[in-house]
């Protein structure tokens, strides 16, 4: 089934929709919510959220990629959840990801209208990378792997991991400050 008729099936308010998006897209979005919030538990009640978002959401939206789509609904909510958690008591490793980039992404106080500009900055950036960089970087930042995990997946070393997302970092905080873009 292509995800033009997998939005049919929800446009039309049918439960088999559910079904096919957890046999589809279940076991990417639940390594997407895990890196965030390493925890079985707290990963199954964001996955059932992010189903439930997906569910009420769609209709009215009509998304281009049902995939990025249901990613970019299982990123936030992972996140929404993790602030919960952490509110509380200090979380370690996911933080850290976050933490790393503070210093080159602008506050989130910008001011209207910046924020899609710095978007657009990022997403030039990660088309300006070689492959590896941005599957390195995309995959520290977006989906939170740590840099043992990106090691094993790729068959990179640690070190090559550490520097290029050092590079990476450095190269958008440079792109950044040539587009303008207060730091």
């Amino acid at each position: 089934m292509d995800e033009a008729e997998l939005i049919k099936l929800y446009f039309s308010r049918d439960e088999s929709a559910l079904t096919l998006t957890k046999s589809l897209y279940g076991g990417i979005l639940k390594k997407l919510v895990f890196g965030i919030l390493r925890s079985e538990e707290d990963s199954e009640e964001c996955l059932s959220d992010v189903y439930f978002k997906l569910w009420s959401t769609i209709p009215p939206v009509e998304p281009k990629s049902f995939k990025a789509y249901a990613l970019k609904i299982a990123r936030t909510e992972a996140l929404m959840a993790l602030r919960k958690k952490t509110a509380k008591k200090r979380f370690g490793g996911t933080r850290i990801s976050l933490d790393e980039l503070s210093d080159i992404l602008p506050d989130r106080s910008t001011p209207d209208g910046t924020e899609g500009e710095i978007v657009a900055i990022i997403n030039s950036f990660l088309e300006d990378l070689s492959p590896d960089s941005r599957k390195i970087f995309l995959r520290k930042y977006w989906f939170f792997d740590s840099v043992e995990e990106i090691s094993r997946r790729y068959n990179f070393s640690r070190s090559k991991v550490k520097s290029s997302l050092r590079s990476s970092r450095e190269r958008l905080r440079e792109r950044l400050k040539q587009e303008g873009v207060v730091l």
